[in-house]
């Protein structure tokens, strides 16, 4: 089995619009699969998809 290298990115949550949540872990920011790209599915603003931080492929700590 080949290994990915993912490369990750910093971008603002959201769900809180930077002040921290549950979401971010209460930093404000989350690590999403470079280049980051707002979710399609709510363009952003966060649903179930994003796991209401409004980007496509956060990480998650299964990654």
């Amino acid at each position: 089995m080949t290994e990915e290298n993912i490369e990750w990115e910093p971008a603002p949550c959201a769900h809180c619009e930077g002040l921290g949540c549950n979401y971010c872990s209460r930093t404000g920011t989350v690590m999403v699969k470079a280049p980051k790209t707002p979710c399609r599915h709510c363009e952003g603003i966060g649903c179930f998809y994003c796991g209401f931080t409004g980007w496509t492929h956060p990480k998650t700590k299964y990654d």
